[in-house]
C-alpha cells in the first residue's frame, strides 16, 4: 500500500499525557513540542454521527516518524479508536476522501473522521482492519500546522 510509505507519526492514546512524556522522553530520548488541547474536536463516527472528543495532544520534535501523545477525557468519540487500538500509525495523503474510498474497497472500516462520508471525511480518518494496524490518514493541507506545530 502505497500509504504506509508517508507514514509521519506513531500514535499512542494515553492516561496522563504529562507522566507519558516524561517516561518517553526519558526512555527514548525525545523532546516534545507543547501541548494543545481540542476541547471540543467535532468527530464523525459511522454507528453514530457527529460527536466530540477533548483531547490533549503533542508530538515528538524527533522524526521523521513522530510520536504522537494523546490524552482523552473518557466517554468522548475517541473511544471508539481506543476500543479498536490505543495505538495507530499516521500517513500524510494528498486527498483524504480518495484514500478513505479506495481502503474500504480494500476491506478497510472508517473508525472515525474529521467529516462525513458526504464531506468526503475531512482532513483525518481513522481507519482499521481485521489483523493490521489502525492507519490514520491526514490530510496534506494541514501538515503546514503539524509541522509549525512541532517545531515551536
Amino acid at each position: 500500500m502505497k500509504v504506509f510509505g508517508n507514514l509521519h507519526h506513531h500514535g499512542l492514546i494515553v492516561d496522563d499525557i504529562s507522566r507519558s512524556m516524561e517516561v518517553l522522553g526519558n526512555e527514548l530520548g525525545v523532546e516534545w513540542a507543547p501541548i494543545r488541547r481540542f476541547d471540543p474536536l467535532r468527530v464523525w463516527l459511522p454507528d453514530m454521527g457527529w460527536s466530540e472528543a477533548h483531547l490533549t495532544v503533542t508530538y515528538s520534535r524527533q522524526g521523521p516518524i513522530h510520536y504522537e501523545l494523546i490524552e482523552m477525557i473518557p466517554g468522548g468519540a475517541y473511544e471508539a479508536l481506543r476500543a479498536v487500538s490505543p495505538a495507530h500509525v499516521g500517513a500524510w495523503v494528498a486527498d483524504v476522501g480518495a484514500e478513505v474510498e479506495a481502503l474500504l474497497t480494500d476491506g478497510w472500516r472508517v473508525i472515525a473522521a474529521g467529516a462525513s462520508p458526504k464531506h468526503r471525511y475531512g482532513q483525518m480518518a481513522y481507519m482499521a482492519r481485521d489483523g493490521g494496524p489502525v492507519l490514520e490518514v491526514v490530510g496534506e493541507p494541514i501538515r503546514p500546522m503539524i509541522e509549525e506545530w512541532i517545531a515551536s
